[in-house]
């Protein structure tokens, strides 16, 4: 599935994903937050979806790491 992510940033953190964060980078919409200087980036489904453990994930594109 990593074929529908273009941007080198974007597959890093596909590839450093777990199933959670995978589900929401698939299943999701992504957004653009900073916190601390850092850009992340947020993705969120709907909340008519059953599994809501991924629903917000964020990766921190400095940190190159998924942020709890």
């Amino acid at each position: 599935m990593v074929k529908r992510f273009r941007k080198p940033d974007t597959v890093e953190a596909y590839n450093a994903a777990g199933f959670r964060e995978r589900y929401a980078m698939e299943n999701g919409n992504k957004s653009t937050v900073y916190l601390n200087g850092h850009k992340c980036y947020k993705f969120t489904y709907s909340k008519d979806v059953d599994y809501q453990d991924a629903n917000g994930a964020l990766y921190d594109t400095v940190e190159k790491r998924w942020r709890a």
